[in-house]
């Protein structure tokens, strides 16, 4: 998608060029055509070039479905036909550029309108190939597929491994206003969901002001840790009834169950994402965007990779802006030994931050990137690749407003992205275009198998690594 980007400052600078200089620009093209052993040379390398773009976009499978590879070969045929003209049809190049230099302001608007569609084009849209409705549940040629939950978020494997915790989504402003989701297991054994029974504790791991009267949630982003006592602390971000952090204590007697064991209040001031939970019981969080946040300003931040929300850290007591994590809407995040790793979903980057020094160490851009699992020395995480105004033409109910009750399910391009932890540099990288899946939020490793949940979707799909 970077080479979107390209292109749409390519636009934007022709669009201006256009505006201001377009008379200098034709009568430098105007000179050239009128001589007529310059015109030959210089048809020729463009001639010649075109065609070698054009013959490298063709031998791309499926280049008709992106947005670049279709402008790239637009140019390649405009380059192609251009060379053309300035060997073969010479006079009458002559005379269209003399009627553009005569026609003046008409053209130079013009053009500068067309180049500014383009550019608002590339920088909106990437993926136009053809999408299903995947309702049907079957598995495809790379996936297969398990129809038995609801929107399965995140998940997380239990310490026998024999069972993932699933956050059941209930969504989020401003797609949707948040609704009661779940908590519940996955047996790996019979592809199965499976209850997961929640009792009521006393608060003795949380904000002693935060209290709960019932098991009503609305989870998100989940983590796991095994506390200094040797007991299993489940953090659970939660939008629903109210904005909070709940911790479970994870049990196993004849099944694993929870135990609520406390939670903390969220300030309004921040809307959080995901979470990793340290030993102690403090944690580190992601702080999204204002909860207040209308779609158009979501889109805008997306468009222009400004800066909306920050990481916190929950010393116990308050919570702690990391200001030098300051980036557009982080998301995912977990830790290994110092290095804090977040993925920030509007800048498309997942950066690795030393806590010690407070820095940045190390980036790599990713469109669309979710929850970050750390597996051994590698981090997984999931990219759309896509973007979002390709979404809503394509698939009915979501929309401008948000995600309609009954939208559709379909099917849309992504990847999944195994990096090195140490410096973030791709080990494998894992595409999935015509696929029985869409909206990609984790990539759970677990055996020869790469396990992927989904923020809108009514199924878990594993792929083979």
């Amino acid at each position: 998608m970077a080479l979107n980007y390209f292109f749409a400052v390519i636009f934007l600078i022709s669009g201006l060029s256009a505006l201001f200089f377009s008379k200098t620009m034709f009568t430098f093209f105007l000179k050239i055509a009128n001589d007529d052993e310059l015109s030959k040379r210089v048809g020729l390398a463009i001639g010649v070039s075109g065609l070698a773009l054009l013959i490298f976009i063709l031998n791309i499978d499926n280049w008709h479905y992106r947005v670049w590879s279709i402008i790239s070969f637009l140019f390649g045929f405009g380059f192609f036909l251009r060379g053309l003209f300035f060997i073969f049809f010479r006079k009458f190049l002559v005379g269209i550029l003399e009627k553009m230099i005569d026609m003046g302001k008409v053209i130079n608007i013009y053009a500068f309108l067309v180049m500014i569609c383009l550019t608002v084009l590339t920088v909106s849209r990437d993926y136009v190939g053809p999408i299903e409705d995947i309702s049907d549940c079957s598995s495809g040629s790379k996936l297969e597929v398990y129809c038995v939950l609801s929107n399965p978020e995140d998940i997380l494997k239990t310490p026998d491994e024999k069972y993932f915790i699933v956050s059941e989504f209930g969504g989020i402003r401003p797609y949707e206003e948040p609704k009661e989701g779940g908590l519940a297991l996955f047996n790996l054994n019979t592809k199965m969901r499976e209850d997961l029974d929640i009792t009521l504790g006393l608060n003795v791991w949380g904000d002693p002001k935060c209290q709960r009267k019932d098991l009503r949630f609305g989870p998100h982003g989940i983590d796991l840790n095994k506390r200094y006592d040797g007991s299993y602390q489940l953090a659970v971000v939660n939008h629903y009834p109210k904005e909070s952090v709940e911790f479970f204590e994870l049990v196993f007697e004849e099944n694993w169950s929870l135990v609520w064991r406390g939670c903390v209040s969220i300030p309004k001031k921040y809307y959080i994402n995901d979470i990793t939970v340290e030993s102690n019981g403090s944690f580190f969080t992601t702080h999204m965007y204002p909860r207040d946040i209308s779609i158009n300003q979501l889109l805008s931040a997306a468009t222009f990779k400004y800066p909306t929300g920050v990481v916190l850290f929950w010393n116990k007591f308050k919570f702690e802006e990391l200001s030098f994590t300051s980036s557009g809407q982080p998301n995912g995040i977990a830790k290994k030994d110092n290095i804090l790793y977040v993925a920030n979903n509007l800048s498309d980057t997942v950066k690795a931050y030393d806590l010690i020094k407070k820095e940045e160490v190390f980036s790599f851009g990713i469109n669309g990137p979710d929850n970050l699992v750390i597996d051994n020395n590698a981090v997984w995480v999931t990219s759309l690749n896509h973007e979002t105004f390709d979404v809503i033409a394509k698939c009915d109910g979501y929309t401008l407003k948000g995600i309609e009750e009954d939208h559709m399910i379909c099917s849309l391009p992504f990847k999944v992205v195994e990096l090195s932890a140490k410096d973030l540099i791709p080990i494998n990288i894992y595409t999935f275009n015509e696929n029985k899946a869409a909206f990609p939020t984790v990539a759970l490793p677990v055996g020869d198998s790469v396990w992927v949940g989904s923020f809108s979707l009514d199924r878990l799909v594993s792929f083979k690594n």
